[in-house]
């Protein structure tokens, strides 16, 4: 049997049918929500039908693949920008929760930065074409490249005194 990876995203239109596009084999991405979809029990999905998980499956070309819902993802957003706040406030996106290069655009798209766990979820944010001045470094080892990063605009979250000296010996 052979399996094929692919990313799929349930859209949603102003009929309010569903659309679908793909990711994977030269495909390009659309923008989805974030549910992983079991296909060994389609019916446990709080967003897809299992008329719309076998779409899926079908548009896809194959199995496994992970279906996001739009919808979901907005109302999270909205909810995070909404949160009441008397100074300020920049919403930032754990990508180690789902690190797809499409959701992390999506969440760029509302105004969302982005917090990376390392030195490679930078670049992957980076390649995803977030601004490395909306991504922020928050890890326990910097990474051998850390200036790099930092002298392309990205933040830095000192996590300890070894960190801010690698820092200071360097600027």
């Amino acid at each position: 049997m052979k399996f094929q990876a692919a990313v799929l995203y349930l859209l949603s239109t102003a009929s309010g049918a569903a659309g679908f596009a793909a990711m994977g084999q030269g495909r390009s991405p659309a923008f989805g929500r974030v549910e992983r979809l079991q296909m060994a029990n389609p019916t446990e999905s709080v967003f897809l039908t299992p008329e719309t998980a076998k779409a899926c499956v079908d548009c896809a070309g194959g199995t496994p693949l992970y279906a996001y819902s739009l919808d979901k993802l907005d109302s999270a957003a909205n909810d995070c920008l909404a949160f009441p706040n008397a100074y300020g406030l920049t919403v930032r996106y754990a990508m180690k929760a789902c690190p797809n290069a499409a959701i992390l655009q999506f969440f760029s798209s509302k105004g969302i930065h982005i917090d990376a766990s390392s030195g490679y979820e930078v670049k992957r944010a980076i390649a995803a074409g977030i601004p490395p001045q909306h991504i922020s470094l928050s890890t326990q080892e910097l990474p051998e490249d850390f200036a790099d990063l930092i002298d392309q605009g990205v933040l830095m979250n000192a996590c300890s005194v070894s960190q801010l000296e690698r820092f200071a010996k360097h600027y």
